[in-house]
């Protein structure tokens, strides 16, 4: 908790300055301050072979995300939480269930308008998941779950935004911190952290750390455009400089995680949704492979760009 404490001294008298006088407030105030909307999503996947000749197996799939967004604005001052959660599985003939999509997304700013297009901001935010990952199709190998990782990251700069377009937050200032709860996981040394150390014999002498901190500048925009009738733009870029690596020549590896998703509306309820997301983080390891007299052969492991892209069509709910 203490590493926290400088971070809670920048947050503490903004989140202070957002609490309302309730002395004064009235029921209209509230409306008036206060705008809540979200959004929740169902959407499914199906794919059924018979006697197929070219091989291929029967699978179903589904997937229920909800985004929400609270915003207070007053005066000068504007208080904003967003939260992304998503879930999704895919089941293969009856014979096995995989994790397909997992994401806990919650964030939070406080800003405070300095001119007209510029603001001093402070965001903390906080990305984890909330089942256990394996190495598919191994379900026996763990490679992530709950808190492993899970990344809080708190920066103070500033916010540029001049329409509901195109938003840009600059923070020369930014703690990041990836945790990792599972000792397991933390004692390989998963998602940067410092591995346990072993006698010849692999017996752990010294656990793994369970906390990789880092200290450095964040970037983060967002774009989001109604391209056409019935389909809209939306993308999130986040990049992050560590300015403290250990390793100097890590110092200029810049995280990358970009999220791009295109709505195409069918009618008020129905969407045809494509997602896709770009990441790279220089401290995650990732198996690399090679071709050895005809066999997929693992023969070491290391940072690899990252890419996920999904499209399906499901029922959408926009409430508030």
């Amino acid at each position: 908790m203490i590493r926290f404490l400088p971070a809670l001294w920048v947050f503490l008298p903004l989140f202070m300055m957002a609490q309302p006088d309730t002395s004064k407030t009235i029921k209209h105030d509230s409306v008036r301050y206060w705008k809540f909307s979200g959004k929740t999503g169902l959407t499914f996947n199906q794919l059924s072979l018979t006697n197929w000749a070219s091989g291929g197996e029967s699978s179903a799939s589904g997937k229920v995300n909800t985004n929400t967004k609270i915003v207070y604005n007053k005066n000068r001052f504007q208080f904003e939480s967003i939260s992304k959660l998503t879930f999704g599985v895919v089941g293969y003939g009856g014979n096995r269930i995989e994790k397909t999509e997992d994401r806990i997304d919650l964030a939070t700013s406080a800003t405070i308008n300095s001119d007209k297009n510029w603001a001093f901001s402070s965001v903390l935010s906080l990305k984890s998941q909330f089942a256990n990952g394996y190495k598919y199709p191994n379900d026996s190998t763990l490679i992530s779950t709950f808190f492993a990782p899970g990344v809080i990251n708190a920066s103070v700069g500033y916010r540029y935004k001049e329409s509901d377009i195109f938003e840009l937050f600059l923070s020369p200032a930014s703690g990041k911190f990836t945790f990792v709860l599972n000792q397991e996981l933390a004692n390989k040394g998963a998602f940067g952290v410092s591995p346990a150390v072993r006698d010849s014999n692999g017996v752990v002498l010294v656990p793994g750390k369970n906390l990789f901190s880092e200290f450095g500048f964040n970037v983060l925009a967002n774009f989001a455009k109604e391209v056409s009738e019935n389909i809209e733009l939306s993308s999130t870029l986040n990049l992050y400089n560590n300015y403290l690596d250990d390793n100097h020549s890590n110092r200029w590896n810049i995280d990358v995680d970009w999220e791009t998703t295109v709505n195409f509306t069918i009618n008020k309820r129905i969407q045809t949704v494509l997602f896709m997301q770009l990441k790279y983080d220089h401290n995650v390891k990732l198996p690399v492979y090679d071709m050895v007299d005809g066999e997929k052969i693992q023969v070491g492991e290391g940072p690899r760009l990252q890419f996920k892209e999904s499209m399906g069509i499901g029922i959408t709910y926009n409430f508030g």
